[in-house]
């Protein structure tokens, strides 16, 4: 199953918390965006303020254990995949909704590592958030936790999603070990985002609804109301988006500046590293097969196969909610 990935990376900046009770499932279905009751083996999801602002992403994943000689999905138990800096401030949050309930919180992140095949090589006939089967993955030791292998919940562009406490062995895989800045060039080229860069923004301002992370239909959770309405209304008119430079080479700093066409204002860089960015783009008012002017520079919007599909959909959606 690994054979023929081209690129791997450990998500240091990424921890596994683990919460643990009888109530567990009733408690996140109240305070995140997606439907629990829908994951497989990994699920995207937000947790939002009353606000409807986001306090953080994570992936869910339903850890598996062996009884009776055979593996088993916990039902008491669900596992957080979050960043790591966030992780005092996203446990504090679920504190609160967590008086006089059995459940418990506890920190993997020193027992679990997090890892990620992904590149243009990976090939995946499963869904995403669906998991992975093959007898080489099972290394755990019997009585231990199951690996978690699976297709991530957001996009399988982006690959496989790992979880196990050592490193996997790659000696028979044709895969090329990477740093970390690889693959997160590689997450936002596909305008998917996560950490510090979604703290308090709207939902649709990075572009969640695309990325199978809010479950419209599910009942009340905190945020819902807002995000509900910022949906249907279309009232969130800027999305970020990647960008190239297709111009000028070695690109300084764009950062702030206003991205045009024949005068009109479109958006506005958010950052750039040498000739890619990510820009806050009013995506109404252009057409994505245009190049727009930034500063002296040319740029052009990266829309990767699923991320152009779902934006024409959703324009097409707002369009016809106003004829």
């Amino acid at each position: 199953m690994l054979k023929k990935l081209s690129h791997f990376v450990r998500l240091e900046n990424r921890a596994i918390i683990s919460i643990k009770g009888r109530e567990v499932c009733e408690i996140l279905q109240g305070i995140t965006t997606n439907d629990l009751r829908l994951i497989q083996q990994s699920q995207s999801t937000l947790f939002l303020g009353t606000n409807g602002r986001i306090i953080s992403e994570a992936i869910l994943h339903r850890p598996q254990i062996q009884k009776n000689g055979s593996w088993q999905y916990c039902n008491d138990e669900i596992w957080m995949d979050i960043d790591r800096d966030l992780k005092s401030s996203i446990i504090n949050h679920i504190k609160k909704f967590l008086i006089r309930k059995k459940v418990s919180i506890s920190d993997y992140s020193d027992q679990l590592q997090i890892f990620q095949f992904y590149g243009p090589n990976v090939v995946l006939e499963n869904q995403e958030g669906e998991p992975i089967v093959d007898p080489e993955n099972d290394l755990s030791e019997e009585g231990d936790y199951r690996n978690i292998v699976a297709v991530d919940p957001r996009s399988s562009s982006l690959g496989i999603r790992m979880i196990t406490n050592d490193m996997p062995n790659l000696q028979q895989n044709d895969v090329k070990i990477e740093n970390l800045d690889h693959f997160e060039m590689s997450r936002l080229t596909q305008a998917i985002f996560e950490g510090k860069e979604v703290i308090n923004k709207i939902p649709f301002q990075v572009n969640f609804d695309f990325w199978n992370s809010i479950n419209l239909n599910k009942g009340c959770y905190v945020g819902q109301e807002l995000t509900a309405r910022s949906y249907h209304t279309g009232v969130i008119r800027k999305r970020l988006l990647p960008f190239k430079i297709v111009s000028n080479d070695n690109t300084g700093n764009l950062q702030d500046l206003i991205i045009s066409h024949d005068s009109q204002e479109v958006g506005k860089v958010v950052k750039n590293i040498n000739n890619f960015g990510i820009a806050n783009i009013n995506y109404l008012d252009i057409n994505l097969e245009k190049e727009y002017q930034v500063g002296d520079k040319i740029l052009s919007l990266i829309l990767q196969d699923k991320l152009r599909s779902n934006l024409i959909k959703y324009i097409e959606l707002i369009q016809s909610r106003k004829s």
